[in-house]
Parts: C-alpha cells; structure tokens; sequence
C-alpha cells in the first residue's frame, strides 16, 4: 500500500509493527508488534485513529497484558549533578 510521504521530510513512509510506549492517564504501557506507519528517513510515526483506540483499551485493562517489566525512573538534574 502507498502512503503519503513524511510531513517533517517528505521521505516515503512504510507500515511497520513496533514496540510502543503507550500513556494513558497516569498508567504506562509497553505494546509490542503495534502496526504503525513510519518514515524511513526520520523514523515520526503516524498512527491509525482505530490502533489509538485499542492501545487505550490494552491500558485501561481492558485486554490482558502478557508479561511485566520493571523500569529504572531517574531525576534528570539530580542524575547529571552526580
């Protein structure tokens, strides 16, 4: 399928599964194999509005996740003061 080309670079765009960091409301998710379309130049991704959809129906619970992760949270400037 052809797409438009990348609004920022005007380099072609393809569809690709990638892992997404998801927000919704204070919830993070990590979504794997996430169809997206990306530019091949510039990596901006372009989401379909019905894939937004169901990554915020996977963090509100709603579909059951298949593993967890624990993640390292730092403080930028406490981090670099060090």
């Amino acid at each position: 399928m052809k797409y438009d080309p990348c609004e920022y670079c005007d380099s072609p765009v393809k569809e690709q599964k990638v892992r997404v960091d998801h927000r919704w409301k204070k919830k993070l998710i990590v979504v794997e194999n996430t169809p997206v379309r990306v530019c091949i130049h510039c990596g901006e991704r372009y989401y379909n509005a019905s894939v937004l959809h169901q990554l915020d129906s996977i963090a509100k619970g709603e579909v059951g996740s298949i593993r967890r992760i624990q993640v390292s949270v730092a403080n930028y400037s406490q981090a670099i003061a060090a």
